[in-house]
């Protein structure tokens, strides 16, 4: 079915600054209209009543763990696309944490081959670091023209400082871009929940709050000294919020989710 209207949606797209309620027009599988829709269309197009639904670009998700190669018992790059298609997510960034590590080309160009046939579309994160290990650098601009988009060694936060100094100076050759997972290992001691009331009442190993905030603090130093780009994934507390504003009103490179 590529023909299709959808009635009465709430159609939210920040990029042209829109929220309103309207009727959208679909021809062969594309947008064609929004608002009032054309006085001659066929008859025998199918509608759907979406009043009170919300109709959105196609979201993307920054951070999948897609798995394939070598872990399909966890996920598959297909699965992965039709769970993000499911959910609203046309486009997704596969982290490297597969086996083998995705820190070579060829394991790049088998990710970007294999999601060609899915139903989202998939952009590879290579790993900052040979097997994720925090010691050499990959070949990150190879790695780029074969298809990543941006770097990373996942949830094992670069512990060396001169390293990211190095891998952000690096990628300011093609504008490339690292995303960090900032935590202090030694601080965080294979810790599972932020530390507090929930936390202890639950009995987990607590991570304690600077060990987030120093990694942070850190790397928007060091995107601030280099030049270069840095993503900040998944941050949980109020003082490293309070750094990314900062830092943003500074014109630092700085992302964060």
């Amino acid at each position: 079915m590529t023909d299709l209207i959808l009635k009465n949606g709430r159609i939210i797209d920040p990029v042209q600054n829109m929220d309103t309620q309207a009727d959208i027009l679909i021809r062969n599988g594309r947008i064609v209209s929004t608002g009032q829709l054309p006085d001659d269309l066929p008859k025998d197009i199918p509608t759907l009543d979406v009043t009170g639904k919300w109709c959105v670009p196609g979201l993307v998700d920054m951070h999948v763990h897609l798995r394939e190669p070598g872990r399909e018992d966890k996920e598959t790059i297909e699965t992965g696309c039709n769970a993000a298609v499911a959910g609203g997510y046309t486009s997704i960034t596969a982290m490297p944490n597969t086996d083998p590590v995705n820190d070579n080309a060829a394991v790049t160009r088998f990710i970007k081959e294999k999601a060609l046939a899915c139903t989202a579309k998939v952009y590879p994160v290579a790993a900052i670091t040979k097997g994720l290990e925090g010691k050499l650098l990959t070949d990150m601009i190879e790695l780029a023209e074969s298809g990543a988009v941006a770097f990373s060694d996942d949830g094992r936060c670069l512990q060396n400082a001169d390293l990211l100094r190095k891998a952000l100076d690096y990628l300011k050759i093609n504008n490339g871009l690292i995303i960090e997972h900032c935590e202090d290992h030694d601080m965080a001691q294979g810790g599972v929940m932020r530390e507090g009331f929930v936390c202890t009442s639950l009995g987990f190993t607590p991570v304690p709050a600077p060990a987030e905030d120093l990694m942070v603090a850190r790397d928007i130093r060091l995107a601030e000294y280099t030049g270069g780009k840095i993503h900040i994934a998944h941050i949980s507390t109020k003082e490293s919020v309070r750094l990314i504003k900062e830092a943003k009103e500074r014109n630092v490179n700085v992302t964060a989710k």
